[in-house]
């Protein structure tokens, strides 16, 4: 029996009091076990919040460089538009100042022309204003000759009258004085028939010349009023009738042609990049007519004459009005539209 009156009947007691110490070691051991697994946890979580934290930053400076990307994605179409705009704009130029080049040479020529009529009229005019001086002189000398010849009558008169002796040999004399005297009158009379009629040419000459210079004038005045009316027409018809030219929104192909030892060239480019390729005109038409069947939008055709081209204002017109008219939106939109205003009094007309 034990302290407490009963009889301990367990088998091996003996090794159960031996076995007391093991579970306090057993438990201190488990306690730094957990105390090291916490710990352990509470590094990771920690890591885990700075790891968290970090891909936060990241995905939002992602986010900005996305937006910046953006952003300077639409500033370069803004600016690309513009490039193209201020391009055509230069094109447009280039055309106008080819074609006033040309007018001006031909405004040249009739002017140099003009002056080299006014210059042989003004030198007739001097042959014929000398000729008269020339006629002018023999008239007074012959008026000179007439009036000594009149005082040489007049002093034979006054001999007739002293010398009536000699009557029939001063009558002789002044039979063929009298003759002398009737050829330089009939003379006389032919020299102002020529003097007169020389006056008149240099009048109608003079009166031509007068005419030619308002007729130069006239046109000169004629052509400015006409320019500006048509200049004006052609701004307020683009303004109020049709939107301006653009290539938003169509497909861009550039031509760039000129002329090279008399010898006509082309080169172009899809899409304002990559470098210009030489090619034909025939197989320029047939790829711009495949690329309006694959492009239902249309076709923004820009044509290039590069500096000292070679080419002729009527050269440069008939190329590119023969690219816009049949291959540009703008141009094709045009044609249509005349074509269907033509069509429409004729459907009027049949009804």
């Amino acid at each position: 029996m034990n302290g407490e009156g009963f009889t301990d009947l367990r088998l091996n007691r003996q090794e159960g009091q031996v076995n007391e110490s093991f579970w306090p070691s057993f438990t201190d051991i488990m306690t730094t076990v957990v105390m090291i697994f916490l710990i352990a946890l509470v590094v990771l979580l920690v890591r885990n919040m700075d790891l968290v934290n970090q891909l936060r930053s990241t995905m939002e400076a992602e986010r900005i460089a996305a937006e910046l990307a953006r952003a300077t994605g639409e500033e370069k179409d803004s600016l690309s538009m513009a490039l193209h705009r201020a391009q055509e704009e230069l094109q447009q130029a280039r055309l106008e100042i080819m074609r006033l080049e040309q007018h001006s040479v031909k405004r040249e020529a009739r002017v140099a022309e003009l002056l080299e009529t006014i210059n042989d009229l003004t030198s007739q005019r001097d042959d014929l204003t000398q000729q008269a001086a020339q006629l002018t002189l023999s008239r007074q000398q012959l008026q000179a000759d007439l009036k000594n010849q009149k005082a040489r009558l007049r002093t034979l008169t006054q001999s007739l009258k002293n010398r009536e002796i000699e009557l029939n040999a001063a009558r002789d004399d002044v039979n063929n004085l009298q003759a002398n005297i009737d050829s330089l009158q009939e003379s006389l009379k032919n020299s102002q028939a020529q003097a007169s009629l020389l006056q008149q040419q240099l009048s109608a000459r003079n009166q031509a010349l007068d005419k030619a210079r308002k007729a130069a004038e006239e046109v000169d005045r004629k052509y400015l009023v006409l320019a500006g009316d048509y200049d004006n027409l052609k701004s307020k018809y683009d303004k109020l009738v049709r939107p301006a030219r653009s290539a938003e929104g169509r497909y861009l192909i550039e031509v760039r042609y000129w002329k090279k030892g008399g010898k006509f060239h082309i080169a172009w480019r899809e899409g304002g990049e990559g470098e210009f390729q030489n090619i034909s005109r025939k197989r320029l038409d047939l790829v711009l007519t495949r690329l309006i069947r694959d492009h239902p939008n249309g076709l923004y055709v820009r044509v290039i004459f590069p500096d000292n081209s070679g080419l002729s204002y009527n050269e440069a017109w008939e190329f590119t009005n023969h690219v816009h008219s049949n291959y540009d939106y703008y141009f094709r939109e045009e044609e249509t539209g005349k074509k269907e205003e033509t069509a429409a009094p004729d459907s009027a007309d049949a009804g």
